[in-house]
């Protein structure tokens, strides 16, 4: 470590004009001798989420991204050293709140050690990763109790909105803006919601280079594989089954003739797939823990504009961008709510089972259209509510709306873009989005 290099970093970030920040739905705290932890894919708005928690005097604030060359070569261990390059810079702040803002963490070897230091020392902490292990496992041990962990997804519908220039009010839905709003849900579907790719041209291109480093640096390089080409077919292999079920004994049983891989070493490469959020596995909801886990999971990609690199399908982009849905309302209002699917196939099968602490407070239902599967989907939904004993029963279409009473159950059918938006009449209210239109 230089350390000319790290005051010249601090006062490059001191004496440039942040970018202007569009405020996003998940809200964080910074709390003394506790680290907040920000995790989720790349690109997808952790660096400006940073910046929002810039203050006035933005002298007392230092933002280091590990991933800039100025930084390169930084461990944890030599965290004092950064320490005593911003008070060489700064001594008038000595004995002041300062806070330490530091972004992709994950590319510091020994990074916990110098968070530690950092919060032993008084200082207020916040750090970012592109990395689900720094919540599962490297904050819960290497931090022992020390750290407060977010999940930071692209953009909902109604950020992507806020994004797009439009300030959305209920009574929109009256009025003209009601064609741009539907007209914006095509684009949103299309190509997914990472923040640049909503702002500017050229979005395949875009989407085509976050894959590619996705996968290069989040998967390949830290997690030390050597078989590139066995990654790169599983990641064709997820992208082509996205919002279906699957199995860790299907995949391998599909990669096995190909490459003569190991169960175990398939196993691994999913697991860092997940880990760096290009991909989610939703488990069956099943009152014994050893069922759900022995079930197939359903596959759901981080962002819709992904599977431009398969075989897009509106009916799959539609579950897709529900699921994620249903992940923000958990990571960014209530830790407490989880997400399963139901059954297993045909009419017997639920799209997704929403419990509280156990409690199931909501189903729902995703299809393309009633029209055509109104008695399947509708029985399904039926049946599974009087099996696990709840009346909230919720069917998403593309555009229909209808409150439909069936077998002494009332189902709420609402088209995508109100659940979207939070208009979803049936939403429980620990589940709710917040701040809903006014």
């Amino acid at each position: 470590m230089e350390p000319d290099d790290i005051k010249r970093y601090i006062r490059l970030f001191h004496e440039r004009d942040l970018p202007n920040i569009v405020e996003r739905e998940l809200k964080l705290s910074l709390n003394p001798g506790k680290a907040t932890v920000i995790i989720g894919p790349r690109r997808s708005g952790k660096t400006y989420l940073l910046y929002s928690l810039v203050g006035d005097e933005r002298e007392r604030y230092v933002y280091l991204n590990f991933e800039n060359p100025l930084l390169f070569g930084i461990t944890g261990r030599d965290f004092p050293g950064v320490v005593d390059a911003y008070f060489d810079l700064y001594p008038e702040n000595v004995g002041d709140e300062v806070f330490f803002l530091l972004d992709e963490i994950q590319s510091v070897p020994n990074w916990e050690i110098g968070v530690r230091y950092l919060l032993d020392e008084g200082f207020m902490v916040a750090v970012t990763g592109s990395s689900s292990r720094l919540l599962s496992r490297e904050v819960a041990t290497q931090l022992r109790g020390r750290g407060i962990s977010y999940t930071l997804l692209p953009l909902s519908f109604r950020e992507f909105l806020r994004f797009k220039g439009m300030d959305f009010k209920k009574r929109d839905l009256y009025g003209r803006k009601m064609h741009i709003i539907r007209k914006l849900l095509d684009e949103y579907l299309k190509y997914g919601a990472f923040p640049e790719v909503a702002l500017l041209g050229d979005k395949v291109r875009i989407l085509e280079e976050y894959l590619s480093v996705m996968i290069t640096k989040d998967v390949v390089e830290r997690h030390g594989i050597r078989n590139v080409a066995l990654i790169e077919a599983l990641v064709k292999l997820l992208l082509s089954n996205y919002a279906k079920y699957t199995s860790y004994s299907s995949i391998h049983r599909f990669l096995k003739s190909e490459f003569g891989t190991s169960k175990t070493t398939v196993l691994e490469y999913l697991r860092a797939l997940e880990d760096s959020f290009f991909v989610f596995f939703l488990p069956k909801f099943a009152r014994s823990e050893k069922e759900s886990l022995r079930a197939p999971k359903k596959v759901y990609l981080v962002d819709t504009g992904l599977a431009l690199f398969s075989k897009k399908d509106p009916a799959r982009d539609i579950e897709n961008a529900v699921f994620l849905e249903l992940l923000r309302r958990k990571h960014y209002l209530n830790p407490l709510l989880n997400v399963h699917y139901y059954g297993g196939s045909g009419e017997k099968e639920v799209d997704f089972v929403v419990s509280e602490s156990g409690r199931v407070v909501e189903l729902i239902q995703v299809t393309l259209s009633l029209k055509d599967a109104r008695e399947r989907e509708l029985s399904a939904i039926i049946r599974a509510g009087k099996n696990l004993g709840c009346e909230n029963l919720t069917v998403v279409t593309l555009e229909e709306e209808e409150t439909i009473e069936m077998n002494g159950r009332r189902i709420n059918a609402i088209p995508l873009w109100k659940f979207l938006l939070g208009l979803t009449p049936s939403a429980p209210l620990s589940a709710s989005p917040s701040p809903g239109p006014s």
